[in-house]
């Protein structure tokens, strides 16, 4: 790939994510942006810090990385990933891919253990739902529920969990 292929963290976590799930039919924009909350988010909770170092809005479908055109648009325009827009019903699936030329030897990834713990754990618990399921799961949140729409979900809100959401077991009731 070349010499611009040092990705910063956040770029490393979405082409981990990527090359996890880009195989799976329900794997879309929607179903991206509820592992990447729910990864950064569980991942404040345990450590006090995020993964991607993003932040995050409510949007009608829940939470959504404000990062993430800009590193979508990085990741393609140095080749890495393509968007593919599938139909699906009435409605649109945004995907995405490795390129062919890609190759994840390039990826050099600084993501730790822990963190990638956490994008697992994640991956294992949304993966199987479809990006309706993961929107309205992620609604019930004690840091979305606390956020209107449009505006900026903080990171403290995870203290404040419930039980179901809680990975630190110090949620409220």
């Amino acid at each position: 790939m070349g010499a611009d292929t040092d990705f910063n963290k956040a770029e490393q976590v979405y082409l981990y994510i990527i090359k996890r799930l880009q195989d799976k039919p329900n794997f879309g924009k929607t179903l991206f942006y509820k592992i990447l909350y729910f990864s950064d988010f569980d991942f404040y909770e345990r450590y006090g810090r995020s993964i991607t170092g993003d932040e995050y809005k409510h949007i009608p479908l829940g939470p959504a990385p404000c990062a993430f055109d800009k590193t979508i648009t990085g990741l393609k325009r140095r080749k890495a990933i393509e968007e593919h827009h599938v139909q699906l019903g009435n409605k649109e699936q945004i995907r995405f891919h490795f390129t062919p030329e890609f190759i994840e030897k390039d990826m050099l990834l600084e993501i730790s253990s822990d963190e990638k713990g956490e994008i697992d754990r994640n991956i294992q618990r949304l993966s199987g739902m479809t990006a309706s399921q993961a929107s309205e799961y992620s609604h019930e949140d004690m840091p979305v529920k606390a956020t209107k729409k449009g505006e900026t979900i903080k990171y403290p809100l995870v203290h404040y969990r419930n039980p179901m959401f809680s990975v630190t077991g110090k949620g409220c009731e």
